[in-house]
Formats: C-alpha cells, sequence, structure tokens
C-alpha cells in the first residue's frame, strides 16, 4: 500500500503531465494549488476567453479511483494518466467528459446497489463508496484530446 506521501507525488505528477501535454498541443495551461480546489488543470484559449476546468486522477495500477460517488453528467473533462512503475516510461493518458464517465460508472454502481440490497436486505442508500474506473474501461478514450481542445474554440 503506498504512503499518503507516494500518493501525493503521484497525484501531482499526473498533473504535471496533463500540463505539460497540453502545453506541447499549444494549449496554456496551469495546474492548480490547495486542497479545496476546482479542478486540478486550468487550460486556456489562445485568446484567454475561455478556460477548461480539468480533473485529473493518476495511478500506476490498473484502476483509478474516482471519488465516493459516480459522478454527474456534465462537459468537465477528466483526464486519467496511468504513470508506469518504471520511470523511462511514458505516462499515458485517457480523456473523457463528465458525462462518459458517468454513463460507464452509473449502471456499475446501480448493479453494486441492487446485490447489496440483495444480500442485506435493505437499500445501500446515500452512503459514499468506492468509485473506480479501470483500464480496460478508459482504453477507447486513450489521447482523446479532442474533448478538451473542442471546448476550447471560441465560435
Amino acid at each position: 500500500m503506498a504512503t499518503q506521501a507516494e500518493k501525493y507525488h503521484l497525484a501531482m505528477a499526473g498533473e504535471y503531465f496533463v500540463a505539460a501535454q497540453l502545453q506541447r498541443l499549444n494549449i496554456a495551461a496551469s495546474v492548480t494549488y490547495g486542497n479545496a480546489k476546482s479542478a486540478d488543470v486550468v487550460a486556456f484559449s489562445s485568446s484567454s476567453e475561455r478556460a477548461v476546468l480539468i480533473e485529473v486522477k493518476s495511478t500506476s495500477k490498473p484502476k483509478w479511483v474516482v471519488g465516493g460517488r459516480v459522478p454527474h453528467p456534465a462537459d468537465k473533462p477528466w483526464v486519467f494518466v496511468l504513470i508506469p512503475e518504471l520511470n523511462d516510461a511514458p505516462p499515458r493518458f485517457f480523456i473523457l467528459t463528465q458525462t462518459e464517465l458517468h454513463n460507464i460508472l452509473a449502471p456499475l454502481d446501480a448493479a453494486y446497489d441492487q446485490r447489496y440490497k440483495e444480500k442485506h436486505g435493505v437499500e445501500y442508500g446515500d452512503r459514499p463508496g468506492v468509485i473506480n474506473l479501470t483500464r480496460s474501461q478508459a482504453e477507447p478514450f486513450e489521447n482523446n484530446w479532442e474533448k478538451i481542445v473542442s471546448q476550447l474554440k471560441t465560435e
């Protein structure tokens, strides 16, 4: 099990990798700081008229912890960063909108709730759990940076 310090460094590395990759795509991006932030990375259009708030989740394992609940549908992009344990291997990026993430996870969460009710005879209720996205669920979204680029375009 990773220590809190190791988890922190992995999370920060993922945020920096995302900001660096956006910079490579000629998109201004900045990592945000703090422990109550509403976004991990902010990307800006070339005219600075638009900004996109990006959620970043990083792991070196076969799944990412999304949070305690399935996120509600929204256009907000989430970038899942797979950081290989070997330091000389490059990171991999999987980009989904929050709606796509919701559409993948909500049926699985509902199935879990149903199994819980069948086993325990009561509803799981509104208690938080541990919601995960697996690498196989993320695979179709690898390097889908257009999800972010399209939100930065001005009409």
